[in-house]
Formats: C-alpha cells, sequence, structure tokens
C-alpha cells in the first residue's frame, strides 16, 4: 500500500499532473481545432483582413500554450505537432503559392495526429542530489597538491575525497556518492584540456552534474573557455591558498543552511506552472509561481526573487512588456530576467533583450538544463545584489 508520503512525493505529483493533463487534452485540442476552422479562408478571404490575423493570433496562443504544457509533463510529440502549427502560422503571410484553405487543412491534420499519437514515457524526476551534504571531490593527479586540499577541507568540516586520475573518475563517477562539488584540475598527464574532456563525458553520459570549480596552473584564455564550454562554475589559478579553497567550498556546498535561492515563475498554463514548480523546488529552490502576469510586479516587490522566469505569450500582458514593467523598479533592476518560451526567432530575442530580459530558454526544455542556468544565474544574482547593498550602506 502506498504511504501518504509515496503520494506526496515530487514523482507521484508529477504523475498527477500528467493523468490531469491527458484527461484535459482532448478539450485543449476541440478548442484548437475550433480556433483553427474559424479561420477566413473563404471565397471572401483577404491576406490583410483583420479577421484572419485576430484568427491566427487566438489560434498561435493556444498552440504555443500546447507546445510548452505538453512537453513539460513528457508528452514531446504533441509538443511537437504544436510547434510545426506555430510554424505554420509564422509562414501564413509568406510569399508562398499554397493556397490558405491548403495551410488550413494541413493545421487541422496536424491537431488530428495528436489525437492518435502514442504518448511518451512518464518523465523521471532526477534524485541524484541531494544540496548541502558538504561532500566535495577532488580530482587532482599531484598527490602533493591533492592531500593538502583535504586535510584543508576536512578541517574545515567537509566530507571529501581524492582521486588522483581523470580518466578513472570518470570510469566511476556513476557508482559514487554525488558530491556537492567537483574540484577538478585542467592538465593530467600530457593532456592540456583532460579536466574539460571529462567534465564533457560525464554531462554527455550522466546528465546534470554538480558544480565544477577548476584548479590549474593554466592561466591562458584557451584553459578558460575549455573549462567553461564543458561547463565550469569557476575557474581558479593555482596556486590556491587555504581560504581562497574554504570560501570556494562554503559558497557552493552550504546551500542546506544558506536561504534558498528564490524564483519568481510567472506563466499563465497551470500545468506548465506546476510542473515547473515541482521540478525546481526538488533541487532545493523557492518558487513563487504566479499565473495571473497582473499580479506579477506586486509579487516581485513581496518575494524579492534572484530570478525572474517569464513566459512570452500570455493575456493582457506579453512577457516582453513585463520585463519592461519590472525594469522600471529600481529593487528589481538588477535581478536576472529569462523567459520561457517556444519562440526562436532572432527578432524576438532582440526585442526582449531590448525590453530587459537576460536569457531565452526554449519550451519543452531539459529539466537539466534549466536547473544548471538558474542555479548559475541565481549565484550571481545575489552576489550581485549583495555587494549592492554593501556598497550602499557605505
Amino acid at each position: 500500500m502506498d504511504t501518504k508520503k509515496d503520494l506526496d512525493s515530487p514523482q507521484a505529483r508529477l504523475k498527477q499532473l500528467r493523468q490531469s493533463y491527458l484527461e484535459r487534452l482532448p478539450r485543449r485540442l476541440d478548442r484548437l481545432e475550433y480556433l483553427i476552422s474559424t479561420i477566413p479562408v473563404d471565397r471572401e478571404y483577404a491576406e490583410d483582413g483583420a479577421a484572419v490575423r485576430s484568427g491566427l493570433n487566438m489560434t498561435y496562443q493556444e498552440a504555443h500554450k500546447l507546445a510548452g504544457s505538453a512537453g513539460s509533463v513528457g508528452l514531446r510529440s504533441v509538443s511537437d505537432a504544436a510547434k510545426q502549427l506555430l510554424d505554420v502560422i509564422d509562414g501564413w503571410f509568406s510569399t508562398s503559392s499554397r493556397d490558405p484553405d491548403d495551410k488550413q487543412k494541413d493545421m487541422l491534420v496536424l491537431v488530428q495526429s495528436m489525437r492518435t499519437m502514442d504518448f511518451d514515457q512518464e518523465p523521471e524526476l532526477d534524485q541524484r542530489f541531494f544540496p548541502g551534504s558538504r561532500k566535495i571531490h577532488i580530482i587532482e593527479d599531484n598527490e602533493l597538491v591533492a592531500n593538502e586540499m583535504l586535510l584543508w577541507l576536512e578541517a574545515a568540516g567537509f566530507d571529501a575525497q581524492v582521486f588522483l586520475s581523470a580518466t578513472i573518475y570518470g570510469d566511476t563517477f556513476e557508482v559514487l556518492p554525488t558530491p556537492d562539488l567537483i574540484i577538478m584540475d585542467v592538465i593530467f598527464g600530457n593532456e592540456r584540456n583532460a579536466g574539460p574532456r571529462i567534465i564533457e563525458f560525464l554531462k554527455r553520459t550522466v546528465g546534470r552534474l554538480p558544480p565544477v570549480a577548476f584548479l590549474s596552473v593554466r592561466d591562458d584564455m584557451e584553459a578558460r573557455l575549455a573549462a567553461f564550454r564543458s561547463g565550469a562554475s569557476r575557474y581558479v589559478a593555482k596556486p590556491i591558498t587555504q581560504t581562497e579553497l574554504i570560501d570556494l567550498a562554503h559558497e557552493f556546498t552550504d546551500r542546506r543552511d544558506a536561504p534558498p535561492f528564490r524564483i519568481l515563475m510567472v506563466d499563465d498554463d497551470e500545468t506548465t506552472l506546476q510542473v515547473n514548480q515541482v521540478i525546481m523546488e526538488q533541487a532545493g529552490l523557492a518558487v513563487y509561481p504566479v499565473s495571473d502576469p497582473m499580479n506579477a510586479l506586486e509579487a516581485a516587490r513581496a518575494f524579492e526573487p534572484d530570478i525572474i522566469l517569464l513566459d512570452v505569450i500570455m493575456p493582457e500582458v506579453s512577457g516582453t512588456e513585463l520585463a519592461a514593467v519590472l525594469r522600471q523598479d529600481r529593487r528589481l533592476d538588477p535581478v536576472p530576467i529569462l523567459f520561457l518560451t517556444t519562440e526562436t526567432h532572432p527578432d524576438q530575442k532582440i526585442m526582449g533583450a531590448a525590453l530587459g530580459g537576460d536569457d531565452y530558454i526554449t519550451k519543452p526544455f531539459d529539466p537539466d538544463y534549466l536547473l544548471t542556468t538558474l542555479l548559475s544565474r541565481a549565484r550571481r544574482s545575489r552576489r550581485l545584489r549583495e555587494l549592492i547593498k554593501q556598497t550602499e550602506g557605505l
């Protein structure tokens, strides 16, 4: 028999959200089909007609929601079909020889295909990461340097472990207790970028990794680029002092005792909002979900987030408009704003940046990518705002 704890687990909550979504999906497809069928493409059709643009706009909003929400519950095939609908609408007024009624028929065929798709397997939450264990892996082939760092960390109360071979570490990582921080050299033997290569290998094979700090005698641009392209959270040139090492360890491992990073997420689609909230809370983040974008400014002032996530296409106010409004508040100006959207057009990204956005995350997104991006930006955001407060206090 399932216990109450099992029923309330993040995985169980995701399963319930998915099942509820599947039950509502036929009605959502009915509405989408209705919107498509009412786009006026008869003999009185006019390319610049207001009725056509209005119908396309409503259809676009519905397909956009479907693309994001279906992907969030693991229905990638439905999400992909919804994205194809968006592509048809985007190209509606292009110089195409195809008749508008043919485009409409193509869209209806796509909706029909969603009704008969074999749904994908339920997504699984990554259970490997439990912030706050203070466990650190040191990968360093200089035994003297490695043992010195080990002694420093153990004396400061960290649970550290040394690995003298980057290759062996890469081969055994999956069977090891997952650390809160990986400290790795860049050079091993004659290979100048062995450390970044091993981290890239681990990301391909196991997915999301804990933060990685590279330590190296190399202080050149090539080494730093290789490290950050592999996903490094920090790069420190050797030699590192005991104080610097302990500060580094505290920054990335004491998340259990430090206030969790705060994420304000604004999305009018309840399913997307709830699924992402489960994923982020499982990773130790504090999430404030807002389904009505008109309440976002008040929520942001009260919650004081480290990151703001905005859907782009919402009723009453778009994500880009909302970003511009939030940027007018002096307290919110330093907070990174990330857009969640199915949009991939360069002009949309340029507009978003001009109105105060910092980055785009395309829906449906990989949860590991989302969490890695959020944690990285949240750390920088909190450090920046703390520095601003210290400066203002002088």
